[in-house]
């Protein structure tokens, strides 16, 4: 009797590859026409013909199209600042300043690396008209974002994660970066024209007004 062999493991993988190829290609796809035209005006048709891919594909990769939506307010997210890159800062033994710096540096650098992507028009559009999706894509990638972000800040101002000076300087160190991801063209074309936004300059000016901040929010407290 002949056995016949086993497919090589290039084979084997094969199907898997040409789904993550599918998959991926459908998140790209889905990412652009969110960010064009917003999740309500997006349809599963658009993104299906946009994609060649058929609603069934998208239905196993994604479940429906909130699930896809998810998938892409995920990645835009990971685009930005990966919660890996954020866990890895945070174990590190580096300073409590030198992670503040390292963590500025990701966002600042990501804002202009994908500044002409998908990733910051959809978290854009998210953020001045919330889905109903939004809360769970929060508590799986701000949250635990939030939670390294207010570690770092108190550990520099010897304040409790949970202090509400902590708190305010985690809005005061990070809205920034929210207001430049929101308003960035407009700012630098109508409200301060001729402003240059530098990554190397803007991430030193960034550190030095955080730091100085910190430092007499720490005064405050009595713990400087």
């Amino acid at each position: 009797m002949v056995v016949s062999a086993s497919p090589p493991p290039a084979a084997a993988r094969a199907p898997r590859q040409d789904g993550q190829a599918t998959r991926q290609q459908i998140l790209e796809t889905a990412g652009q026409l969110f960010a064009e035209l917003g999740y309500a005006n997006t349809t599963s048709k658009q993104i299906c013909e946009n994609s060649k891919a058929n609603n069934a594909s998208v239905n196993y990769h994604f479940e429906n199209k909130d699930g896809l939506y998810r998938a892409v307010l995920r990645e835009a997210h990971d685009r930005l600042v990966r919660i890996e890159t954020m866990i890895s800062l945070s174990e590190s033994q580096d300073s409590a300043e030198d992670k503040l710096r390292a963590i500025i540096t990701v966002l600042i650098e990501g804002l202009n690396n994908q500044r002409e992507g998908w990733a910051l028009k959809v978290l854009t559009r998210e953020l001045l008209s919330p889905s109903s999706v939004l809360p769970a894509v929060l508590e799986e990638q701000a949250f635990p974002k939030a939670k390294i972000v207010r570690t770092i800040l108190g550990q520099i101002m010897h304040l409790s994660p949970e202090d509400p000076a902590t708190l305010r300087s985690a809005v005061s160190v990070f809205a920034p970066c929210l207001f430049l991801l929101i308003a960035h063209q407009p700012l630098a074309r109508n409200v301060l024209p001729g402003l240059e936004l530098d990554p190397p300059a803007l991430i030193e000016h960034m550190m030095s007004y955080a730091l100085a901040g910190l430092a007499a929010v720490a005064r405050a407290s009595g713990r400087a």
